[in-house]
């Protein structure tokens, strides 16, 4: 299989269990032939479920323009500049409700903001370090507050409703009664799995995806889908896979993506898949 290279403009690649190894690195080899693809005019875009501040260090590590598709598709900004091209917020009726039915939930919601230019990138009402969060933070507390009863906030630039538990089934349970809310046909639950930390369900808005990041992106630059070429791994890659022109699920990918996707890297995220994925096809000259 060979694409013709004429043909990509735009590299589009998930970061954990894609772009990152097990040590949560881009290794050298991968950093390498992704910045010898921005030397030679491709457009590099991270499309993640993390949030911007997580996402920014790794796009800062290439020189030159990378743009980031953050939140599951919620945010669309720039770097190095850090500059807010679009956002996406839920509507604040819709938080409330997800908020109320949340208390019955064993385990607190984390609500993910826009205000990363005020240093704060997620709401909790216990500390972030508490036990019940199963590290999700990474140990990074700094940019969360803890403000005690979501239900009495102003709920405004609320970017995704995200809940956590160690049984999937709980969360299953859980994403049938969201389903059944009011006005639950405007929001969007994506259940994944987060590697050493828990099962993870994030309710956005039903018309964003890291496809419609992507596609704001390609307005913004008056390109066309068909010259993307994207890499993924989890349940929320599947659009970005979908509709780009040629779209590749990992090696390591679960299997409902490998089945799913047009192509399949011949070596996982461990293994520098998505750099020789690039190289192999002529997509970037190395």
């Amino acid at each position: 299989m060979s694409f013709d290279p004429s043909q990509i403009h735009t590299i589009a690649v998930d970061l954990d269990g894609t772009l990152l190894n097990s040590k949560s690195k881009i290794s050298p080899l991968t950093h390498a032939v992704l910045q010898k693809a921005i030397d030679q005019g491709k457009n590099l875009v991270i499309a993640t479920g993390r949030r911007f501040f997580s996402t920014f260090s790794f796009a800062k590590e290439f020189k030159g323009d990378v743009h980031v598709v953050s939140n599951n598709g919620q945010i669309l900004r720039h770097s190095p500049s850090a500059e807010r091209i679009s956002e996406s917020y839920l509507e604040p009726k819709l938080v409330y409700d997800i908020l109320l039915l949340g208390k019955e939930f064993h385990t607190p919601p984390i609500l993910h903001v826009d205000r990363f230019e005020d240093g704060v990138d997620m709401l909790t009402e216990v500390s972030i370090t508490s036990e019940i969060y199963h590290n999700y933070s990474g140990g990074d507390f700094s940019r969360t507050r803890s403000i005690g009863d979501f239900l009495s906030l102003d709920l405004d630039k609320i970017l995704v409703v995200c809940f956590l538990s160690l049984q999937r089934e709980d969360l299953d349970s859980l994403v049938q009664k969201i389903s059944a809310l009011p006005g639950a046909s405007d929001l969007r639950c994506i259940l994944t799995k987060i590697p050493g930390v828990a099962y993870c369900v994030e309710v956005i808005n039903v018309s964003v995806s890291k496809w419609s990041g992507i596609s704001r992106f390609l307005l913004l630059k008056g390109l066309d889908g068909s010259g993307v070429v994207s890499f993924g791994d989890e349940r929320n890659d599947l659009e970005m896979l979908l509709h780009s022109g040629f779209g590749f699920a990992m090696k390591n990918a679960i299997p409902e993506i490998k089945n799913s996707a047009r192509h399949v890297t011949r070596y996982s995220n461990e293994e520098d898949g998505v750099a020789l994925a690039l190289v192999e096809n002529r997509i970037v000259s190395f």
